[in-house]
């Protein structure tokens, strides 16, 4: 964390390399005594719907903040910072930032991370940017040439209005071909992370030739392919949690609907349980349902898709790449290193 002035206030900028490449600002900094709050709203690349507090003293001698994170819909979160000396942070940059069209008057940003090998295109999950995997890009550029993109909608891409004409399931899959085609990208492998499965589907079953592999990181759920399984009733938000913004709840009124195999190689991991269910809103009743869900969609995932080689970890985050990551690369490697030349 990093505090400076800032005309008659104080701008904030925490480092935070677990979650962003880029840093973590405000300057809604309020002051009483020894008492400070930092309030962080964001809503712009790479972040969206970022809403916490951080309510901290200041120690006596002036050299830690001890505080809490305020994070809705989540735990708190208790943290404390220590003055130190300046630290350098070395993290891997894109090679081009690139605007490409997908369709009249809509821009999807696309992020070039070079590296050598098999071209491998990643898609980010609902309200995440390109920049979302940022942990485990230094790692795939070592084996691969990685491009990662913003769907419609989010970051620094094109936002039309949310209708469902804008951000079907089939709109979604073709802005992806569109930047396939126009960067002239051979049949990469592509990666997709919760709803990117039903761009992965979508390919899949549309035009598989474009696609050399899919990996599904938590994504193969209903909107990846519709197994008949019928999900849980939503819970509702706990207080304080921001509202769906119009495209969010556009895109989860049109979701998928794919039921037909898929002539590709495909890799899936699941999370099952997932670990980050235990939190506020989540009663043990939907917890239990989710789980049951969870599994009667893996089984169907198995019979629907008999090219898929599905992979399970118990007790892993939704953000599966993340939390276990070594895992999910040393899963991605050994697929990849099976697939036709």
């Amino acid at each position: 964390m990093r505090i400076t002035k800032a005309g008659s206030g104080y701008a904030v900028k925490i480092y935070s390399t677990l979650e962003s490449e880029v840093p973590i600002a405000t300057r809604n900094v309020k002051i009483d005594g020894s008492t400070i709050t930092m309030a962080f709203d964001m809503n712009s690349d790479p972040w969206l719907n970022y809403h916490r507090t951080y309510q901290a003293t200041l120690s006596s001698d002036g050299k830690s903040l001890s505080g809490t994170w305020a994070v809705p819909g989540a735990l708190d979160v208790p943290m404390v910072y220590h003055r130190t000396s300046p630290v350098t942070l070395h993290m891997l940059q894109p090679t081009r930032d690139l605007y490409i069209d997908v369709a009249d008057g809509v821009k999807d940003e696309v992020l070039d991370w070079g590296g050598s090998g098999r071209p491998m295109v990643l898609l980010a999950g609902q309200g995440v940017t390109a920049r979302g995997w940022h942990r485990i890009i230094p790692d795939l550029v070592t084996k691969y040439h990685v491009y990662s993109i913003t769907r419609r909608g989010y970051g620094n891409s094109s936002k039309p209005p949310p209708t469902a004409q804008n951000y079907s399931a089939e709109r979604l899959g073709q802005d992806v071909l569109a930047i396939l085609d126009k960067l002239q990208i051979a049949r990469p492998i592509l990666v997709g992370h919760s709803l990117a499965g039903e761009e992965l589907s979508y390919i899949g079953t549309q035009t598989p030739q474009k696609a050399a592999a899919l990996i599904y990181l938590d994504a193969a759920y209903n909107e990846a392919y519709d197994g008949g399984v019928p999900t849980p009733p939503p819970p509702s938000p706990p207080p304080g949690f921001p509202k769906e913004s119009p495209i969010d709840v556009t895109i989860d009124n049109n979701p998928g609907h794919f039921t037909t195999p898929i002539d590709l190689p495909i890799l899936a991991i699941f999370a099952n349980p997932h670990s980050d269910q235990p939190r506020p809103g989540l009663s043990p009743a939907y917890i239990a349902a989710d789980n049951a869900f969870t599994t009667k969609q893996i089984a169907a995932f198995k019979k629907g898709q008999p090219n898929a080689q599905v992979i399970v970890i118990p007790r892993a985050n939704h953000f599966v790449y993340i939390t276990n990551r070594d895992e999910v690369l040393r899963d991605i490697d050994v697929f990849v290193a099976n697939l036709p030349t």
